[in-house]
C-alpha cells in the first residue's frame, strides 16, 4: 500500500512542458537560460562557427543590479549549508585536508610552478599590496621598475581562477564558477602558501600580490621570506575605498558578459562591505595602514597613487628600511 503521507513530501515532478517554461522565464543573465547564447562553434565537432557571431547584448544597470542580489542569496545559502570547501574537505580533528584534496593541492602547485621553470633562484622577492583592482600589476610593469617575468607570482586570486577551470569550485545554480569562489577561500589561500613554501626552499625569486589586508599575515609572511634569506621589496599602490568598489563591480560585470558570451570562468564578485570594512580613519585603508607598519622591514619600499582612472600611477613616498647585511 502507498504510504500518501510520504507522497505528500514529495511533490510530483516538472513535466516537460512545465519545465520549459520555467527555462523560459529565468533570465538571461542565468546560465540555464534558453537565451544565454552558445559559445561560438560549441554545437560543431571541429569547434568552428557556422557563420558570423553576434556577441549578447550586455546586462542593463537594472538587470545587473538584479544579478547582484541573486548572487548574494546564493553564496549566503551556500555559507548555511557550510558547503565552502574548508568546511567540507579540511578535517579539524586531524587538522589536515582530505587525501583527495591534498592530491589536488599537490598537482595545482605542481602546474604553476613548473610554469615559472625559467624563473631564476636569487632569493629576490616583491611584495605588492593594495585594495582589489588598485593596478598593482601595471605599476609593476611599468613604473617599478620590475620585470615579471624574473618572478613567480603567488597570489589566492590566480588559484581561485585556476581552481576554476578544474571544476574544483561548488557548483551554485545561476553563478559563474568565479562568483562562487569566495567558497575556496581558504583553501586559495592554503595552495598559495604551499606555492610559495616550495619557492623559497628554492630561492626562486617570488611575486607576493596581495591586499596586505591583514597586518598579522603580512608580517608572516615577511617573516617566511626573511628566514629563507630573501632580499624583500615592497610596493604599495594606493586607491581609495569607493574607487576600489568601483573597480571591482566593473571587473566583476566585465568578467560576467565574458562568460555569457561563451569565454572564461566568469568575473569574481566581491562585495562592498568587504572592501568598506577597510576603512581607517588616519590612513586610505587598513591595507594602507598595514603597509605602513611593515615598510620598513622592506630593503626598499614605494608608494604609488593610482586612484584617478586614465591617469599614470604617481609615485607619492619611497624610502629604504632594512640594509641586505641585517636580514637574518
Amino acid at each position: 500500500m502507498t504510504d500518501q503521507s510520504a507522497l505528500a513530501d514529495h511533490p510530483a515532478p516538472f513535466s516537460r512542458e512545465d519545465l520549459q517554461q520555467r527555462l523560459h522565464r529565468l533570465p538571461s543573465w542565468h546560465p540555464s537560460s534558453s537565451h544565454r547564447p552558445e559559445r561560438p562553434g560549441a554545437d560543431r565537432e571541429d569547434g568552428q562557427a557556422d557563420g558570423p557571431w553576434v556577441r549578447p547584448e550586455p546586462l542593463t544597470d537594472a538587470e545587473h543590479s538584479e544579478r547582484v542580489r541573486y548572487i548574494r542569496e546564493r553564496l549566503a545559502e551556500a555559507r548555511e549549508r557550510r558547503l565552502a570547501t574548508d568546511e567540507r574537505f579540511f578535517d579539524l580533528e586531524d587538522n589536515r585536508w582530505t587525501i583527495e584534496r591534498q592530491v589536488i593541492h599537490r598537482d595545482l602547485v605542481d602546474d604553476m610552478y613548473i610554469l615559472a621553470a625559467d624563473v631564476p633562484c636569487d632569493h629576490k622577492a616583491v611584495m605588492a599590496g593594495g585594495l582589489g583592482g588598485a593596478g598593482k600589476s601595471t605599476v609593476l610593469d611599468r613604473h617599478a621598475d620590475v620585470d615579471r617575468s624574473q618572478y613567480l607570482r603567488i597570489n589566492p586570486d590566480d588559484i581561485k581562477e585556476a581552481m576554476a577551470r578544474r571544476g574544483l569550485i561548488p557548483e551554485l545554480d545561476g553563478l559563474s564558477p568565479m562568483e562562487a569562489s569566495d567558497l575556496v577561500h581558504a583553501e586559495s589561500s592554503y595552495v598559495a602558501k604551499r606555492l610559495a613554501r616550495r619557492a623559497m626552499d628554492e630561492g626562486k625569486n617570488i611575486i607576493w600580490d596581495i591586499t596586505m589586508s591583514s597586518t598579522q599575515s603580512t608580517e608572516e609572511r615577511l617573516d617566511d621570506l626573511d628566514r629563507a634569506g630573501y632580499s624583500t621589496t615592497g610596493i604599495f599602490v594606493e586607491i581609495d575605498i569607493e574607487e576600489a568598489k568601483r573597480r571591482a563591480d566593473a571587473r566583476h560585470r566585465s568578467g560576467h558578459e565574458n562568460y555569457r558570451a561563451g569565454f572564461g570562468v566568469g568575473g569574481r564578485y566581491v562585495p562592498p562591505e568587504v572592501m568598506e570594512a577597510q576603512a581607517d580613519p588616519d590612513w586610505s585603508s587598513q591595507n594602507r595602514r598595514t603597509f605602513e607598519e611593515v615598510k620598513l622591514r622592506f630593503v626598499d619600499w614605494a608608494v604609488y597613487d593610482n586612484s584617478v582612472t586614465g591617469r599614470d600611477p604617481v609615485l607619492i613616498e619611497a624610502g629604504h628600511g632594512r640594509k641586505p647585511e641585517e636580514e637574518q
